[in-house]
């Protein structure tokens, strides 16, 4: 089966929850045309809901952030803090805006052109 790698911006795993700027986890699936499979939950080490020193946040450099995703390909958050009409490119990286539950959400990717195209409708591109 050929699949598509996706993180969500999810503290819960249930809902897509967390903007671009405050993302602290990630919820990783293999997306493809059968449907998605969890994989994992990855903590944005570095992140932290508690200010820091000057009262600020904390955060993690773009570098940082791309590093603890590096084998996705999609990131789904619930916003993307700018006007980019819901999607937007960060080097390889897709990411896209969606305010809902996260399981509707893979499904919608499961069963869109985006998946279908990426393997001419098949499960097994090496068929």
């Amino acid at each position: 089966m050929s699949w598509v790698r996706v993180a969500v911006a999810s503290t819960d795993g249930i809902a897509i929850d967390q903007s671009l700027q405050e993302v602290s986890s990630f919820s990783i699936y293999d997306v493809a045309v059968e449907g998605p499979r969890f994989m994992e939950t990855r903590k944005a080490t570095g992140v932290s809901a508690l200010p820091g020193p000057g009262g600020e946040p904390t955060s993690l450099s773009m570098d940082e952030f791309l590093d603890i995703i590096s084998d996705c390909s999609l990131l789904v958050v619930r916003s993307l803090g700018v006007e980019a009409g819901g999607k937007m490119q960060i080097g390889w990286l897709t990411v896209y805006e969606a305010d809902m539950q996260v399981e509707k959400a893979l499904k919608r990717f499961s069963s869109s052109p985006l998946i279908k195209n990426m393997f001419g409708n098949k499960a097994d591109p090496t068929d």
